[in-house]
């Protein structure tokens, strides 16, 4: 709800503001276990009054056996006609909280490296006013979403994953991409503050630019594509760092163990809400 105030999708103030977080703090209260999504998004719910032992943490996860780095090119070079030796790439929804217009403002800035093609793959409320923006760039592909079966030739396509995001949704989300980008081995250039939670899922494995500042953006891509080894270092640590805090059996056996011990440790029969 809070990231849909932020991304401007609904209005602060008025009626509606308050009968959904009326709504909200009932439905936190009728739970024994409420969890989240990232330790930033846990601590907001004890923030809305919601008791520390009644909050965990219950991330998003990879299948790291299903997404790993490619040693090879991705099929989807053929299939698309990328000619270019790097792709910037993004997969996802295309709507307010992303941002996505720093990324074609900064394909405009880079439109002179005839190295780099753009790949933005998805759909979404905002994706027929992206088009317009970027409309006459040659360095810019739009592409549909993929299968699910092909998510790992799309993954190995990137040279570099972008994630945008807006500055106003920091900590309210964390994006669920980011588990995969990380499985594939590739760096990841975010848009986000310093210090939020998507700073520190990222450090050692990509750069963080600040939200809505093309240039910055330009410069931060411009940068690593000229820097080989860095994005080596990087494509280990992402895929490390996928291993240690985002497979999905870790989080799966983890999380089925703390339901186990409450069930156990309560004695009645226990309701746990996953925000």
């Amino acid at each position: 709800m809070e990231a849909a105030f932020a991304a401007g999708l609904l209005k602060q103030g008025g009626r509606l503001e308050k009968l959904a977080r009326g709504f909200e703090r009932w439905v936190l209260g009728s739970f024994d276990r409420v969890s989240a999504i990232s330790p930033e998004m846990c601590r907001r719910l004890v923030a809305k009054g919601v008791p520390n032992e009644r909050v965990t943490e219950f991330r998003n996860w990879a299948d790291v056996d299903a997404i790993r780095p490619s040693s090879g090119p991705s099929p989807y070079r053929d299939l698309w006609n990328i000619e270019t030796p790097h792709v910037a790439l993004y997969s996802g929804n295309i709507a307010n909280k992303q941002g996505i217009e720093v990324v074609i403002e900064a394909a405009r800035l880079l439109e002179g490296r005839r190295d780099l093609t753009f790949v933005i793959c998805g759909d979404g409320p905002k994706l027929g006013s992206l088009r317009e923006l970027a409309e006459g760039l040659s360095n810019v592909q739009f592409r549909d979403l993929q299968p699910k079966e092909r998510l790992n030739d799309l993954m190995g396509l990137a040279t570099i994953h972008l994630l945008p995001q807006l500055a106003g949704a920091a900590d309210l989300v964390l994006p669920s991409k980011l588990a995969n980008m990380l499985a594939s081995g590739r760096p990841v250039i975010a848009t986000a503050m310093d210090g939020t939670g998507l700073a520190r899922e990222l450090e050692g494995c990509g750069e963080i630019v600040s939200p809505e500042d093309p240039q910055a953006l330009a410069s931060t891509i411009s940068a690593l594509l000229d820097d080989a080894q860095k994005r080596a270092e990087y494509g280990i640590a992402c895929r490390k760092r996928a291993d240690d805090a985002w497979a999905k059996g870790n989080i799966l056996d983890g999380f089925a163990d703390r339901l186990l011990r409450l069930a156990a440790d309560g004695g009645h029969s226990t309701r746990v809400l996953l925000k």
